[in-house]
């Protein structure tokens, strides 16, 4: 890619972040430029807006992304699973593409010049102010999380695809939230694992993480 190209997709870039900003402000969202997200800080974590920018040669493909954390549920769980360390303070309890809230598995806005930006801007403003911040604020509530992975351990969480790590966070969200049927949902989700055919160093960690929680006290 030529300087001259890489410069102009920054320039778009940037002027989308600052198109986004001057709303996003308003509702205590921050900008973290090195991640490509906007922020809000959370008692229990963080709520996130993520602009997945894709530079092409002649386009450029915009993805918006929707995020939450929970710092006790990423604590508790994360150590037992294979991801590095330095990444566990990104990680998401939920993540999801914004066009997902719509009924749509993704929405990618093409961007090749100053002229693209406004009419993609309206869009994730509509969609972001019509359905992402109540989505933001609902699972910003552990009980609706709860709700959302343990209600039924069989299903798929629709906001989060990697079934390794659903059933470490369902376990220690159901320790969490004080489920009474916390053994149930643990031999439930050992099962998925076996099912799914992870590696018995995968099952090991989840046993561990099954023992740990059981003892686990939030005071």
């Amino acid at each position: 890619m030529s300087s001259i190209h890489f410069q102009h997709s920054s320039l778009l870039k940037n002027q989308i972040h600052e198109a986004l900003k001057k709303q996003l402000v308003e509702r205590d969202y921050f900008f973290v430029p090195q991640l490509n997200q906007f922020r809000r800080v959370t008692p229990t974590g963080f709520q996130c807006i993520m602009l997945n920018w894709i530079t092409g040669d002649a386009t450029h493909t915009l993805e918006v992304y929707l995020g939450v954390r929970h710092d006790a549920v990423e604590d508790l769980a994360l150590p037992f699973t294979n991801d590095l360390p330095e990444l566990q303070s990104n990680n998401f309890t939920l993540f999801t593409p914004l066009s997902k809230l719509f009924g749509d598995p993704v929405q990618r806005f093409s961007i090749g010049c100053e002229a693209d930006i406004l009419p993609a801007i309206h869009q994730i403003q509509k969609g972001i102010f019509s359905r992402g911040i109540s989505f933001l604020e609902r699972y910003t509530r552990l009980e609706n999380v709860d709700n959302l992975y343990n209600s039924d351990p069989d299903s798929p969480v629709t906001y989060f695809h990697n079934q390794l790590h659903r059933c470490m966070r369902a376990i220690a969200i159901a320790r969490l939230s004080l489920r009474p049927d916390f053994e149930n949902l643990a031999a439930s989700y050992r099962d998925q694992l076996k099912k799914m055919g992870v590696t018995e160093i995968v099952l090991d960690r989840y046993d561990r993480l099954w023992r740990f929680l059981r003892t686990y006290s939030m005071n």
